[in-house]
């Protein structure tokens, strides 16, 4: 069988997860003995038309353009028939893909067979372990890229109308293969330190049990989760090897070698140590790439010898169910068994105020059997009122309090809902406005997008009502991101004078013109009403005018104090 050239593309989004489809077809045409090659973004024409095929994955919807300028990009050098576009978007809306790309090739859903690539080997491509080694060959650094990522079931039985999950994975059914995948990782890659556990509803299988047994005996119980930290080194250089023997780029890797010696602590290595690893660093210095590499590995047995000493100390592993865990079918059994894994943390979803007995119910059942580090998700700007975002986040804070002697560690995270009909990322559900998402967009900007448990800074970001709540949502964006600077120099004390003197009605039409000030931020806002027109003076103060107009903003505010009286 002729030997096939595939390139493997995830355009040039950011993304905490490495492309998981892509990294399981690599596997597929490594194992047929094929050169693949991965890449983020666009790689330079000359490159790519060296590939015979090119293979090419989409994420979210509000991607999309960036998704089609990346596959018209390829199809502009590579035949149309020989690309072909997969993943989340893509199953998620194949006809606006094909509107844009009329011919384009798309497998939709999950790549269960090997004949959806034109083979007749009948592979199922969606149970291979993942192939982590082409993640070496780019620069990108994925934040989640030292974690087994494994499914122990596919689909969700709820169809909950705001969830892609029932046209991505339709069918909900149990997979058997957790161990032979982390075994596997582990013999070709090296340990990893995190288990995130993919499924979307994985508390719906009869053999949850059975699951948990499994991650326990893999090493993620709460009483053996710790262990010797891989020696990295070794699988970089087996790749090295290997890329130089087949012709592969190794650009990349090598700079994660290099890394990995500049970073070495030589107050903690001996004598004749230093002289090998200073003689090799050396050679980094001078050497070419190539001249490198082979350096490299013709001191490959010493290095591997050398860093499996060195990182001798070992590491925690945790558990994490990433995609949360539906609190309806938390049963104490199910929480009983699962406090035997070293879950950290534990994520239950709270969408709606609609579920809260039985998210709380859950929570008291975790709680109950030792579970003590929680981070949650609360869907937002979807069927409910600001006001209820607030009282999920508050109720949170209430339990915590109510569990003090537990010492619970719960991170609130709220989740802003996109349509997954929409292209980008302006959708604004019926109760919300622009205004108030880019509010909740700064405050939790603050916070890196969670919400912790101390009630003072709650009540401070968030307010200590829905009312207040509200006004913060209201008030000008740079108010908001620069509380304390704003606050001592008295323009929010102004600012709510004024917001405070409107009726309900004037408190709608502000929010009006706001939202065309973000909409069309070129038009400047028009209103006859006297009221909002005074606080919309607000909303075009930044902190650096405050700070080089002292003066005047000094006699701003003296005036609107004068006006008020």
């Amino acid at each position: 069988m002729i030997m096939e050239r595939i390139l493997l593309v995830e355009p040039n989004y950011k993304n905490k997860y490495p492309p998981i489809g892509l990294m399981k077809i690599a596997t597929y045409y490594k194992n047929k003995g094929d050169f693949v090659v991965f890449h983020k973004g666009l790689l330079s024409k000359n490159e790519v038309m060296k590939f015979d095929k090119v293979l090419i994955t989409t994420l979210f919807t509000f991607d999309f353009d960036m998704c089609i300028q990346t596959i018209k990009y390829y199809i502009s050098i590579v035949d149309i028939s020989n690309v072909w576009v997969g993943g989340i978007s893509a199953t998620i809306m194949p006809e606006k893909f094909l509107s844009e790309i009329p011919g384009l090739n798309i497998f939709t859903g999950q790549l269960i067979t090997s004949n959806d690539l034109g083979y007749a080997d009948l592979i199922n491509i969606d149970i291979l372990e993942l192939d982590y080694d082409i993640l070496w060959d780019i620069a990108y650094e994925y934040p989640s890229a030292d974690s087994y990522f494994i499914y122990s079931t596919r689909g969700c039985p709820r169809k909950c109308s705001f969830c892609a999950v029932r046209k991505l994975e339709p069918d909900f059914y149990d997979c058997n293969n957790i161990k032979s995948q982390v075994k596997n990782v582990d013999a070709h890659f090296g340990i990893k330190k995190q288990l995130l556990v993919m499924d979307n509803n994985v508390l719906h299988s009869d053999r949850f049990a059975e699951t948990v047994n499994s991650l326990v005996v893999l090493g993620f119980g709460k009483e053996n989760n710790k262990i010797k930290k891989s020696n990295i080194i070794k699988y970089y250089l087996l790749s090295l090897e290997n890329r130089l023997s087949n012709g592969r780029n190794y650009d990349n890797l090598l700079s994660r070698i290099k890394k990995e010696l500049r970073n070495l602590k030589f107050i903690r290595i001996n004598k004749e140590d230093a002289e090998v690893l200073k003689s090799i660093l050396e050679n980094m210095k001078e050497l070419s790439s190539e001249g490198f590499a082979n350096s490299l590995l013709t001191n490959k047995e010493y290095l591997v010898d050398f860093f499996g000493r060195y990182l001798y100390h070992k590491i925690t592993r945790y558990v994490d169910f990433n995609q949360g865990l539906d609190a309806r079918l938390l049963t104490d059994e199910k929480a009983e068994k699962m406090s035997e894994l070293a879950l950290k943390p534990c994520r239950i979803a709270f969408d709606n105020l609609k579920i809260q007995i039985d998210y709380f119910g859950a929570m008291d059942k975790a709680v109950k059997y030792g579970i003590r580090h929680f981070s949650n998700y609360l869907l937002y700007n979807y069927d409910e009122r600001p006001e209820e975002l607030w009282n999920r986040l508050y109720l949170n804070i209430e339990f915590c309090a109510e569990h003090s002697a537990e010492k619970l560690q719960l991170f609130s995270f709220p989740m802003k809902y996109a349509s997954i009909s929409h292209t980008d990322r302006n959708y604004v559900g019926k109760y919300w406005n622009k205004k108030y998402l880019r509010a909740i967009n700064v405050i939790l900007n603050v916070t890196s997008g969670v919400v912790a448990k101390e009630e003072d800074f709650f009540m401070r970001a968030f307010g200590a009502s829905e009312e207040e709540f509200l006004m913060i949502l209201t008030m000008p964006d740079n108010f908001i991101r620069n509380r304390d600077f704003f606050e001592n120099n008295g323009f929010i004390d102004a600012w709510k004078r004024s917001y405070n003197r409107l009726n309900c009605n004037e408190k709608k039409m502000l929010l009006d013109v706001l939202e065309k000030m973000y909409t069309e931020p070129d038009i400047p806002p028009s209103t006859e009403d006297e009221k909002i027109k005074k606080i919309l003076d607000y909303y075009r103060i930044t902190k650096k005018n405050v700070e080089d107009n002292q003066i005047y903003y000094l006699n701003f505010i003296s005036k609107q104090k004068t006006s008020e009286n």
